[in-house]
């Protein structure tokens, strides 16, 4: 009996040790599951956030639109972070612009991604109509830069121009390319592709595309010129639903803007901000996405199409800050070429309540007011003096015209030396 308990003894440390060396060798194979957004701490001081102030010169606006609700405001810091686990080891990505690829398409590309260990992988967020919207987090430095493509749904060319950006880096980053090591060794490029995953499936590939059929382009799909189309699917412009000061609103002094419109509509260069700002699922994803990397982002570019021009300054943010862009938009015009357009492209005319006018504010300390239902200062068309986080943040316009002809697309992404462009941002 003393010998089978011995035995019996023997063969259970060596089943453990053979479990544990499984799984210990399981583990190197899948990425671990990372920290949570560090603003989901329950103890967190939401004082640092929002604010029961406002402007004290509100009789200067005229608010077209309602804020964001002060709960689906707070529902965004009780996310938690969702990052895809590796499925397997990395194999090389071909990807040029061959042919039009689906989001599923492109989503399998970004899970692939993954598969190495300089990526992470998260789902920050779904759309209206349920696509994942996805962060890639590429790189092992300190110091982030954001890029965001594809919030307008006809801009295709941006979504294309990212996903080729992370492919060429993570290809030769397991190739060992010197460079590339030393590179994302010391930086942090975090990129949301799509921030509008159905209207790209939609401008490209059509109605059918849309799984929802009481969606506002589903349903408005015979009047909507699809190449043009800016707006989620369900008819709300993303890059104008954002809770910046200036969203919704325009100065009393101005006309409205012939751009922005009170209600949904299929007309060509007609945006609307929605019912009420932040009032859209993809917009919850950016905020969430913007709130989580701000505090260490030192540039973040939004690539739109067309115009070949950059944004890069604003009338009532900080001389730092307008000094940070404009060397920003030197870096890329030099590659490029883009004409710069600087402070004479006015705000307050209701075209207000993009993600770059959100996360600049932010920059310079804005905080949530429950009163506006959108970040706050002390007074609207005064400029702020100071930057609490020092960054760059541009706006550029890719590609002459709107288009989803992949040789002119492919084109521009050689000719203007894109690839070398950003990487000179990242640098900066």
């Amino acid at each position: 009996m003393n010998v089978n308990k011995k035995v019996f003894f023997s063969l259970c440390v060596v089943i453990i040790i053979i479990l544990t060396v499984f799984f210990n060798n399981k583990s190197t194979q899948v990425k671990s599951d990372y920290e949570t957004f560090e603003l989901l701490n329950n103890n967190y001081d939401y004082g640092n956030l929002i604010t029961d102030n406002s402007e004290i010169n509100s009789e200067y606006v005229t608010f077209i639109t309602d804020g964001m609700d002060e709960n689906d405001f707070l529902n965004i810091f009780s996310k938690t972070s969702k990052y895809i686990k590796s499925s397997g080891t990395y194999k090389h990505i071909n990807y040029d612009f061959e042919k039009h690829l689906t989001y599923s398409k492109l989503e399998r590309v970004y899970l692939s991604l993954n598969d190495s260990d300089i990526v992470n992988l998260e789902i920050i967020g779904n759309s209206f109509d349920g696509r994942n919207i996805y962060s890639l987090e590429i790189g092992k430095g300190n110091d982030v830069t954001m890029f965001e493509g594809n919030i307008h749904a006809a801009e295709i060319g941006p979504a294309l121009y990212l996903t080729k950006f992370a492919v060429d880096l993570v290809n030769n980053y397991e190739i060992k390319d010197p460079e590339i090591l030393d590179f994302l060794n010391n930086h942090k490029i975090v990129i949301v592709p799509s921030a509008n995953p159905d209207g790209y499936d939609y401008t490209i590939f059509g109605r059918n595309m849309i799984r929802n059929k009481n969606s506002y382009a589903y349903l408005n799909d015979n009047e909507i010129d699809p190449y043009y189309y800016k707006a989620n699917v369900n008819g709300v412009d993303l890059n104008r639903n954002f809770p910046s000061q200036l969203g919704g609103l325009f100065f009393s002094d101005n006309e409205l803007s012939s751009f922005t419109v009170l209600d949904k509509s299929t007309k060509l260069y007609e945006y609307f901000p929605g019912n009420s700002l932040g009032s859209e699922s993809e917009t919850k994803a950016l905020m969430y996405w913007i709130y989580k990397y701000y505090k260490d982002t030192k540039s973040f570019i939004s690539l739109h199409s067309a115009g070949q021009v950059i944004y890069d300054e604003q009338q009532y943010l900080s001389d730092t800050f307008n000094d940070e862009g404009r060397k920003c938009a030197e870096i890329l015009e030099k590659y490029t070429g883009y004409e710069i357009v600087g402070v004479d492209f006015d705000d307050g005319f209701g075209t207000d309540g993009n993600s770059t006018d959100f996360i600049e504010e932010l920059a310079h300390g804005y905080v949530y007011s429950t009163k506006t239902g959108r970040l706050s200062t002390l007074n609207y068309a005064e400029q702020v003096n100071e930057m609490t986080q020092k960054m760059c943040v541009l706006t550029v316009e890719t590609l002459e015209n709107y288009t989803q002809d992949l040789d002119i697309i492919r084109q521009e992404w050689y000719d203007k030396q894109l690839e070398k462009a950003l990487i000179d941002i990242v640098k900066r």
